[in-house]
């Protein structure tokens, strides 16, 4: 399977053919239960991430442990975490965890960044994924700046469930709250006043939208 899904990579041709054995010796493909962290700057960088199936959340860590909402992976999509990749001049400290159970491709750091110094094609590749990630990132930040959090919290619920395709979503209150920038106990609260007017019910790790047409309502 790993071969199959490296030589669907765009740059995969441009490579020499030193640089394709090394991707496709080194590539692995990775399962991670929900609220495993896939990635942390304590860890053993990764070059490239390719997720085939799950959903993965990311976040930046401040010193002292905070957490802010970075962006979502979604299947199919992409990433290059290593600070010795194409993120090296805007490094912040990034930690990813799946939001449900994932299986990723994994390049390593040493391989990856390597093929990017030496080839065009692997740069250009690079640089795509970045301005994607960024874009959604802007989208973050706007939400942060000029949204309420019951906006925030009620948009993220609704992606969720088109996501998962399901009005049942199993997330903690501190999940939710690093996934929409806030604290638990802001969170709690905005999810008690949902529950009062009967768009929601509340419980332990379990959110159920009760009524999809008026929570998105209150987004508007």
């Amino acid at each position: 399977m790993e071969k199959e899904m490296i030589e669907r990579l765009p740059f995969f041709p441009h490579l020499t053919e030193e640089q394709k054995r090394a991707f496709l010796e080194s590539a692995e493909c990775v399962r991670f239960q929900a609220g495993e962290t896939i990635y942390s700057p304590e860890q053993e960088k990764s070059g490239m991430i390719w997720l085939l199936s799950g959903s993965i959340r990311t976040v930046m860590v401040s010193e002292t442990g905070k957490k802010a909402p970075l962006f979502h992976l979604r299947e199919g999509q992409m990433c290059v975490p290593s600070s010795s990749c194409a993120l090296s001049s805007i490094c912040f400290a990034m930690e990813a965890v799946a939001e449900k159970d994932s299986e990723l491709l994994i390049i390593p750091a040493r391989v990856y960044g390597e093929a990017e110094r030496e080839n065009v094609y692997v740069q250009n590749f690079s640089f795509r994924m970045l301005a994607d990630r960024l874009s959604d990132l802007s989208e973050t930040m706007r939400q942060l700046m000029f949204l309420s959090l019951e906006k925030r919290l009620v948009s993220h619920l609704l992606e969720e469930s088109r996501e998962r395709k399901s009005t049942v979503l199993l997330a903690t209150q501190e999940e939710l709250a690093e996934n929409v920038g806030s604290s638990r106990e802001a969170v709690s609260r905005s999810l008690k006043k949902l529950k009062k007017k009967g768009l929601v019910t509340v419980e332990r790790g379990r959110v159920e939208l009760l009524d999809k047409k008026r929570l998105y309502e209150l987004t508007l």
